[in-house]
């Protein structure tokens, strides 16, 4: 496991809310649903959409661009933008990242 420090202070991520970092190149989405917090890919695997610029409802996030939505949990495809049910369509899961909170502060596994 390579832990990196996403910067985000735990106290400041709010329940029901998300945040997009940078790690080492990659976009990152954070969302805190209740005491937990989950991180996957920040890019829509459709068109390339910043996700942390869509609506998180639940624990789905949808894509700005053209409404594919992601299991912010797992980061399975819910819904295709093309109205085909997953696993089939244009969309691609999202990486999942493990996360740890230490000393106040958010950690992701790049691995």
């Amino acid at each position: 496991m390579t832990w990196k420090s996403t910067g985000v202070a735990e106290a400041t991520l709010p329940p029901g809310s998300k945040r997009e970092v940078m790690i080492e190149g990659a976009t990152i989405l954070i969302v805190r649903l209740g005491p937990l917090i989950h991180a996957v890919d920040g890019i829509c695997t459709h068109e390339g959409g910043l996700l942390a610029d869509g609506t998180l409802e639940d624990e789905k996030i949808i894509c700005p661009v053209h409404g594919a939505t992601f299991d912010t949990v797992s980061g399975a495809v819910v819904t295709d933008p093309d109205g085909v049910t997953p696993p089939g369509g244009v969309a691609k899961p999202l990486h999942r990242y493990a996360t740890k909170v230490q000393s106040g502060t958010i950690w992701v596994d790049v691995d």
